[in-house]
């Protein structure tokens, strides 16, 4: 009897990141535009540079290795995470909702306004991310301005709000009457 041949999946080999004092980022090469199509990074000056919580995001799900770029040691999550918290403990808290977005198949990136995140993916429709954390505070005077804002630009205003247990529910809100 002969041994059944398996044909094996060949491994994935994580791209090497570089981290300076405020980016995680890899020199640009053209293999690194599926990292682009899927909605990862910026490219800038021959860098394709990302966000913490893209890198955090990358990290997890082994698609990039992380090297400080002062002594080329590798960074694991928790040495990332500490390093870019610095000034801005609400990053892990935005972390999970970054995470979720992704893990539900949007392409998520930073707001430049009033707002954590914008998506896109999943139809036309373009959404954007307000985080709530319960037990802070959320006013209605805020959720006015950002819902205002959203109507402007035409997308759908998306609260997430996460509990203690850092469990995420989302609610969609499209008038506010008082």
């Amino acid at each position: 009897m002969t041994p059944v041949q398996t044909e094996e999946k060949p491994q994935f080999t994580p791209w090497n990141a570089i981290a300076d004092a405020r980016r995680v980022y890899i020199p640009y090469k053209p293999e690194l535009m599926e990292l682009r199509e899927r909605g990862f990074g910026d490219l800038r000056a021959d860098k394709l540079l990302f966000t913490p919580y893209e890198s955090f995001y990358l990290i997890e799900k082994q698609k990039i290795r992380v090297f400080d770029k002062r002594n080329e040691s590798e960074l694991e999550l928790r040495d990332l995470v500490r390093k870019f918290s610095v000034g801005k403990p609400e990053i892990w808290i935005k972390y999970l909702v970054y995470r979720d977005l992704r893990d539900r198949g949007y392409i998520v990136r930073e707001s430049t306004k009033a707002f954590d995140f914008d998506i896109y993916g999943k139809g036309p429709l373009r959404r954007l991310i307000s985080i709530v954390y319960e037990g802070g505070e959320a006013s209605l005077r805020k959720l006015g301005k950002l819902l205002k804002y959203s109507d402007k630009e035409k997308k759908e205003l998306i609260l997430a709000v996460v509990d203690r247990r850092t469990d995420i529910v989302y609610y969609t809100l499209s008038s506010l009457k008082v």
